[in-house]
């Protein structure tokens, strides 16, 4: 069992690290957008204490499917509005790092020659 827990506080981590429109959030950020403690989060995410129904279902309503913290399957997000609407910030965001990404190595290559 406990490996079930490790995985999904794996999941919560991964969570985490996309919640703030793509990026990564803090514990202590992440906890105080849930109206969490840090040492709480910190439990969940290292597999020591399970994951509550009411966080899950506050990351529900900020766009985050339960099932897949849970289980594993399916979409990392939602499929509610906010869950829509998290997605295509996300996609935006790694579209824009990717482009900026792009950018920032060719401007290298060019002040190399």
């Amino acid at each position: 069992m406990q490996n079930y827990y490790l995985e999904v506080g794996k999941r919560l981590r991964e969570v985490r690290s996309i919640f703030n429109e793509g990026t990564k959030l803090s514990g202590e950020q992440f906890a105080y957008l849930l109206e969490e403690t840090g040492d709480r989060i910190r439990n969940y995410e290292l597999g020591r204490a399970t994951v509550p129904v009411r966080l899950l279902f506050a990351l529900y309503n900020r766009g985050i499917n339960p099932i897949y913290i849970i289980a594993g399957e399916g979409s990392i997000f939602a499929d509610n509005k906010e869950g829509k609407k998290f997605k295509k910030i996300v996609e935006e965001r790694s579209t824009f790092d990717k482009v900026d990404s792009f950018i920032l190595k060719a401007a290298a290559g060019r002040l190399e020659q």
